[in-house]
């Protein structure tokens, strides 16, 4: 049996069938796969509970692994990570055993502290974007914008920055030097209709964390009906990020028209450095929300939108273009990055960006035996 992955650092898993047993993950492509995540559907495994599976390596080592539920009260699906050399193969033993602690490297909550923020974050990269109480707060702001915490450590810091309330000041791990206003920020979509975008009236309504560590978070966000040209249209907007990945994966579903174009992107500010491949775009820009860009370095932004139009100026926006059908998922995904956290020049970013796409079109190769 034969199954093929998207998976991993830069890109989420997509799998469907296997059983306890060896698993054979192999890369038949001329580029190392990092950090890829393999997702095995929960209903082919037998013989093993949430409590008892395990990952075994080639040298039966434990492997670390979570168990996805994706909101429902029974699991859904197992994950693990690996690297994966070109042309070469890897095998593991799923398994009965007991199960070890694991470090958690991916993380989101709703921070009602914050006006309702919902934030989440992994390894490699922090995100937020904004509830309903900050629409009734003094800022009173109604964006879909997403906003980019940048790291410089590999440790979980969310909780601590909200803790000390000071998170535009570097303290040695990163900062908020970003700036969103009512724009996309660095990642979110709209409807995109007779040359302009169809703002929702409101922030998230409600947000549900679907999975929460140690390898994959995931969060789902309902956003009350709003109009776009002429038609009322509705969005659950589901975000997951995987460990190791600077890419979060964002399943957007609009309901209420019978298609309609959708502009996923993020906005302009200081760009320095652009570029664009086959349903991608990158680019590179100062920190927009700091009293001392220079020393706050640059920040780099990146969409995959498979399949997609890509607008590098419109709006004030860098744009993939693509048409969803009525409730049907329009998938992309939104990364960053920072100069002071991993992310050398332009020139790693825009390799980066076009490895991740390329993982798109070539996944690793999985057999069951």
């Amino acid at each position: 049996m034969i199954r093929k992955i998207v998976s991993g650092a830069a890109l989420l898993a997509l799998a469907s069938c296997t059983r306890a047993g060896m698993v054979e993950v192999s890369n038949l492509s001329q580029k190392p796969a990092e950090n890829r995540t393999v997702e095995i559907a929960w209903s082919e495994l037998r013989g093993v509970t949430p409590e008892n599976v395990v990952v075994l390596d080639g040298d039966r080592t434990q492997v670390v692994s979570q168990v996805v539920y994706a909101g429902h009260e029974e699991p859904q699906a197992l994950i693990f990570q690996t690297d994966v050399a070109p042309g070469a193969t890897r095998r593991f033993t799923i398994t009965t055993g007991r199960r070890e602690e694991y470090p958690s490297k991916a993380y989101g909550r709703q921070v009602p502290e914050r006006y309702d923020d919902y934030a989440w974050e992994n390894d490699k990269v922090a995100y937020r974007l904004y509830g309903p109480a900050l629409e009734t707060s003094p800022e009173k702001l109604i964006t879909p914008g997403i906003d980019v915490w940048v790291k410089s450590t590999d440790r979980l810091v969310i909780d601590e920055r909200y803790a000390r309330g000071q998170y535009h000041h570097d303290y040695g791990d990163g900062m908020d030097c970003y700036k969103v206003g009512v724009t996309l920020g660095a990642g979110a979509s709209l409807p995109f209709a007779q040359g302009k975008f169809w703002m929702m009236g409101h922030n998230y309504a409600t947000q549900r964390t679907l999975d929460n560590g140690p390898i994959r978070t995931t969060v789902e966000l309902t956003y009350a009906p709003f109009e776009v040209d002429g038609k009322e249209v509705a969005l659950v907007k589901t975000i997951t990020l995987d460990a190791g990945s600077r890419f979060s994966r964002m399943e957007n579903r609009y309901t209420g028209a019978a298609e309609l174009p959708i502009a996923a992107g993020v906005v302009r500010h200081d760009v320095k450095e652009f570029a664009q491949g086959d349903g991608w775009l990158a680019l590179r820009e100062a920190a927009s929300d700091s009293a001392d860009p220079a020393s706050d370095g640059d920040i780099y932004l990146a969409i995959l939108l498979p399949g997609a139009e890509i607008l590098p100026d419109t709006l004030g926006h860098a744009l993939a273009v693509k048409t969803a059908a009525d409730g049907e998922p329009l998938v992309y995904y939104a990364g960053s990055g920072w100069s002071k956290g991993g992310v050398a020049d332009m020139d790693e970013w825009t390799a980066t960006t076009a490895a991740a796409a390329a993982a798109l079109e070539q996944p690793l190769e999985v057999r069951i035996r």
